[in-house]
């Protein structure tokens, strides 16, 4: 009884090959976003730095999809702050009308905020063209 105690206590450690996370992100990237800036390396750095951040971006998408049709998103840094500060800028482009731009992008920051910690959720400006 002891032996098999012990045994289910072992850490399971896996013989395969982890993927390479970096390159599975950039890849996202670039197949969900445009990049006006060509700063992929630097944005991917950026967002390697906070697990809950990369889950964000991942989600972003469909999360984004799910309430607004849109032909395609753009993401950069956002540059009104200093170097020190840095957020990511969405940028997703609509044929909605301002008011519905206006409210879209005030669900979508409850929503971040709601499901991703705040610390994470600051690093995200979400802004809708129409």
């Amino acid at each position: 009884m002891i032996q098999k105690f012990q045994e289910s206590e072992r850490i399971f450690i896996p013989t395969t090959k982890i993927k390479n996370s970096t390159r599975t992100l950039e890849k996202f990237i670039t197949e969900n976003f445009e990049l006006p800036d060509n700063n992929l390396k630097q944005i991917n750095s950026f967002i390697k730095q906070d697990m809950d951040l990369e889950n964000l971006i991942y989600d972003l998408p469909q999360l984004i999809q799910k309430e607004v049709i849109f032909q395609k998103m753009q993401i950069k840094f956002f540059d009104e702050f200093q170097d020190d500060e840095l957020i990511l800028e969405i940028t997703v482009f609509s044929r909605l009308k301002i008011d519905e731009i206006l409210k879209h992008e005030d669900a979508f920051i409850h929503r971040l905020y709601e499901k991703y910690p705040e610390k994470s959720a600051d690093k995200v400006v979400i802004f809708i063209e129409g």
